[in-house]
């Protein structure tokens, strides 16, 4: 919620009301009642105390604290109209009791924050002549109508315990770490300005709205404001803020494994509040990063903002408005509304499968990802990604495929052109197509199986160019290439590919050895050795629950393209540059390798195969950002452990920081 604070113009706050009142007697109560609440409203407190029988100074206090206590964005008054608008019409508004008293109604409006719902309440106020002119009675009812003598109004804000992100058998995917959660007693507070001051230079949350917040919030409540791992700098640099508190507690919020892809939560910083929008403000803890910012609506859930009267000791004696009741229990969102309630997130990670992959990328020194599929279905078991800088490049790092993308080529040879894997093809050292030039390491005797087993370019350069567009274009829309528009994984950020061409016969030649402009996800290669393993090619799916809302068509391979295709699969390992994946006590019997270095420099090993293990087939795609045999980290993989994460000790420590 906005807490940013708006005056209102006294000249607009006039012509509010003074459409709805004609020009009145001297000695009229209209009068009195206009100016008092256009002087309310604008902010001219002191002006608007003037026309009450209380204390100038007390009155001007009380008057200013509604917007305080409310942490108000705006309060607009206005006499509820009964007639015609416009109309000098009375009725129902202000009546004279008697020749010296009356009473009137009046309408308040209090704007809580940007896209929250409004607070709306009948005003009422008595009015008694005295001296030939007529004041307002005061009494904390005009303030709210259940308001007594010595209480005041307050927000007390409540957020549900946020649900866990899961595997896809239903168990966590976080693990409990020892969290501090700093907040405040507001009335134990000697200065708001100071301490909000370092949360917001610690933090990143927003100053004024946190002051806003501590100031409507109950004051002898604790209030948390902000929420880290223990130990980590935010958490000790908080624990020296005088006047914080911080209660220290285990509590699920680390990822055990994909944690580029599960993300992190932390404060609600400006940046991350522009995301995940209303109702969350400075003070919550929200997803920053992943499934937690991307979900955050379903993990978090609504939090329960309720408007009370606290009595004199500073407890609850009456709930004025609840918003998460009734209409505002729910959550409007693209794909409509989502209970207040929250819910877990179900992935189709695999914990096993996960753990391996990122033991088998642990020891390298270089950038990495594996990616992992279900070949049958396209569920994705496992994103590992190892020294990204917290990017999920196994899902958004575009790279060049080299060779390994030359099962493509093959599918089409054998499709469109007759060929086999045994087809014989002649391997030379350079070939010039279209003015490209391809060099590889001859071979005296080779086939196109052999040729795709062992990256050569030459051959596959030439096979590619002489190939009809449309030809290869059939073959791209069979392993779900003819679009780079992202896939459909519940807004889950992805690539699929970028610099696809067949318009000329150099694209055709750069194409069929992963070359030129083209590059591709590590998500993109799982799924095409998923579909060469299963015969099918299908979209990837992440998410289980909440259940995605689409899915791309399967695309079927020919039975007799597919033979061949994993024929020349079961030669990169037996014959080929992938012969490291078989070095294991588990072995991969089908897949590629090469290495390549693109146009500016940068070299990437690829792994791409797939694998049978206790009856899961699983296409795999490893990608490395630098010169290693990726066929042996495949091994590595499938041999890999995955042994578990210890948990830590529960319990609960509060902190009390002194003040000054």
């Amino acid at each position: 919620m906005s807490r940013t604070r708006r005056i209102v113009a006294a000249s607009t706050g006039g012509a509010l009301l003074l459409g709805m009142l004609s020009a009145c007697a001297q000695a009229s109560p209209f009068t009195t009642v206009k100016d008092f609440l256009v002087a309310w409203q604008v902010g001219n407190y002191e002006a608007a105390a003037e026309h009450t029988t209380g204390d100038r100074k007390a009155v001007a206090r009380a008057l200013a604290d509604v917007r305080t206590q409310l942490d108000a964005a705006s309060l607009r008054l206005r006499l509820k109209a009964e007639s015609t608008p416009g109309t000098p019409d009375d009725k129902g508004r202000i009546v004279k009791t008697s020749d010296d008293q009356a009473q009137a109604r009046f309408q308040i409006r209090i704007d809580l924050g940007e896209n929250g719902r409004p607070l709306e309440y009948q005003g009422q106020m008595a009015l008694r002549l005295l001296d030939g002119v007529w004041k307002v009675v005061w009494s904390p009812s005009v303030l709210h109508p259940q308001l007594r003598e010595g209480e005041r109004l307050a927000v007390v804000n409540t957020s549900p315990e946020r649900q866990t992100i899961q595997d896809n058998q239903g168990r966590p995917l976080l693990k409990a770490v020892r969290t501090d959660v700093f907040g405040v007693v507001p009335q134990q507070l000697q200065n708001v300005d100071t301490v909000v001051k370092r949360i917001g230079e610690i933090t990143g949350q927003d100053r004024d709205r946190l002051k806003g917040r501590i100031l409507s919030a109950p004051p002898r409540t604790f209030l948390q404001l902000a929420e880290f791992p223990q130990n980590s700098p935010e958490a000790l640099k908080l624990r020296n803020v005088a006047g914080l508190q911080a209660k220290s507690r285990p509590k699920p919020t680390q990822p055990r494994h994909a944690k580029e892809l599960i993300g992190q939560i932390g404060p609600a910083a400006d940046d991350v509040l522009s995301l995940v929008g209303a109702p969350y403000q400075p003070g919550d803890t929200v997803g920053s990063s992943g499934l937690q910012l991307l979900f955050q609506r379903r993990l978090a859930g609504l939090p329960s903002v309720k408007v009370v009267i606290l009595d004199p000791n500073g407890k609850p004696r009456k709930e004025i408005r609840d918003f998460s009741q009734g209409e505002d229990a729910t959550i409007q969102t693209q794909s409509g509304q989502q209970s207040a309630e929250p819910g877990p997130v179900r992935t189709t990670l695999d914990r096993q499968v996960q753990l391996q992959a990122e033991n088998a990328l642990g020891s390298l020194k270089a950038p990495a990802s594996l990616v992992a599929v279900r070949s049958e279905t396209g569920e994705i078991l496992a994103a590992a990604n190892h020294r990204t800088d917290g990017q999920n490049r196994a899902f958004e790092g575009l790279y060049t495929p080299g060779t390994a993308f030359s099962p493509v080529l093959a599918a089409a040879l054998i499709g469109s052109g007759g060929q086999k894997a045994a087809t014989e093809q002649e391997c030379a050292a350079e070939a010039t197509v279209g003015g490209a030039v391809f060099t590889t390491e001859a071979r005296a005797d080779s086939s196109l199986g052999l040729d795709v087993a062992n990256g050569c370019r030459t051959s596959l350069a030439q096979a590619g160019a002489e190939l009809d567009g449309n030809a290869i274009d059939t073959v791209l829309q069979k392993f779900g290439l003819t679009s780079d528009r992202p896939w459909d994984l519940s807004n889950v950020k992805n690539q699929r590919a970028a610099g696809i061409s067949t318009g000329t016969a150099t694209e055709r030649a750069q194409l069929a050895v992963g070359e030129g402009g083209v590059k591709v996800s590590p998500l993109t290669m799982a799924l095409i050795a998923a579909a060469i393993q299963n015969g099918t090619w299908r979209g990837p799916l992440l998410i289980q629950e909440p259940q995605p809302t689409g899915s791309e068509v399967p695309q079927y391979i020919e039975p007799a393209t597919l033979t061949e295709l994993q024929k020349i699969m079961g030669m990169g390992v037996k014959n080929g540059s992938a012969k490291a994946a078989a070095a294991g006590k588990k072995k991969f019997r089908e897949g590629v390798s090469t290495t390549v270095t693109d146009s500016q420099g940068r070299t990437t090993s690829w792994f791409v195969g797939y694998y049978r293990s206790s009856g899961i087939a699983l296409g795999v795609a490893i990608a490395v950002e630098g010169q290693v045999d990726a066929a042996r980290i495949a091994s590595d993989f499938v041999n890999a452990s995955n042994r578990q994460q210890p948990q830590p000790s529960a319990g609960e420590t509060p902190i009390t920081v002194p003040q000054p």
